[in-house]
């Protein structure tokens, strides 16, 4: 369903109501709003990310799961889907104290286990669900505050650069038995690379659905809009070669591309049709990549066509840049 003026309106009463009903859920402490709600820089299609907060286990997550599939079904029958993210990314109270004791280096240490990595990211700019959790509002204020700390940082562009170098390797000693495993690869090595380029420059992404597009106004920003170009080729998301893809897409990803589109322009965002089918021809590719693969066609391009010259780009900016 196309995006109407409502949409902010119904993203806010939606989250209200997820508060509501998981943070009532028995062991439940509270619920960090993150993403890009919890910035307040939302868009028609965000999705609603809320990271549990567990008064002392994890027990109480079987039941979040539960409420949290119940809404979105509710939701999608009621007239307008809303996609609600409760996900893997929870702590304790408990663990929450412990981070903010062992301060930043304490947080450096902790970027080796993908539950904080992660974790650390979609609750940037982010805040508690209820004025009166005073944890988890302090929790939240620190964590943005400690997020772009050097010795953070410094940890993030390590594991980045780990993903990267790890990603390339396979990729090449898969190049010739299995290149659709290598063209995946390839690919993921290159957005890890990427993300090097971002940590380093002090930025962050966000929305999986817009992040190509923004990785590019990014770089243009710090004089590095040919590497940009370089890395979007190498994992996939070329906006002219994904644009023509894209014509070979399956009727639900048209639908999402045009849904997007429509969405961008609304909220007056710079981005042009064949970016906008780019950056979602990109996200989806990776999704159906990681758990769909009975999706993939043609439209995804795999294997590369240029695999061989697209491996020995990726060793000369990993040498170069990574």
């Amino acid at each position: 369903m196309p995006p109407t003026s409502r949409w902010k309106q119904l993203l806010d009463d939606r989250l209200v109501e997820a508060v509501n009903v998981l943070g009532a859920i028995p062991g439940v402490h509270g619920l960090i709003v993150g993403g890009s709600v919890g910035r307040g820089e939302p868009w028609p299609m965000s999705d609603i990310d809320l990271l549990p907060v567990y008064v002392s286990t994890m027990e109480p997550s079987r039941q979040v799961e539960k409420c949290q599939s119940e809404l979105v079904d509710w939701w999608a029958a009621s007239g307008h889907a809303q996609t609600l993210d409760t996900g893997w990314l929870a702590f304790t109270a408990q663990e929450l104290r412990d981070a903010i004791d062992t301060g930043p280096e304490g947080m450096a240490q902790r970027m080796a286990d993908p539950r904080w990595f992660h974790g650390l990211d979609k609750a940037y700019g982010g805040h508690a669900a209820t004025s009166d959790d005073e944890l988890t509002t302090e929790y939240t204020h620190w964590a943005t505050h400690i997020r772009f700390h050097p010795a953070v940082v410094a940890a993030r562009l390590r594991r980045w650069r780990d993903e990267a170098h790890q990603a390339a390797a396979e990729a090449v000693s898969l190049n010739d038995s299995d290149p659709r495993r290598s063209t995946h690869l390839l690919r993921e090595a290159a957005r890890a690379l990427r993300m090097v380029c971002i940590e380093g420059w002090g930025e962050r992404l966000g929305s999986m659905g817009r992040e190509w597009t923004r990785f590019e106004r990014i770089a243009e920003r710090h004089g590095a809009r040919l590497l940009a170009d370089r890395i979007a080729a190498l994992a996939g998301a070329d906006p002219k070669e994904a644009a023509e893809r894209a014509k070979a897409a399956p009727a639900w990803l048209l639908e999402r591309i045009d849904l997007s589109h429509r969405a961008r322009i609304m909220i007056g965002e710079d981005v042009t049709a064949e970016e906008n089918a780019r950056d979602q021809l990109a996200a989806f590719t990776v999704h159906v990549t990681r758990h769909r693969s009975d999706l993939d066609g043609p439209w995804t391009g795999s294997p590369d066509r240029a695999l061989h010259e697209h491996l020995a780009e990726l060793h000369e900016l990993l040498t170069r840049h990574g």
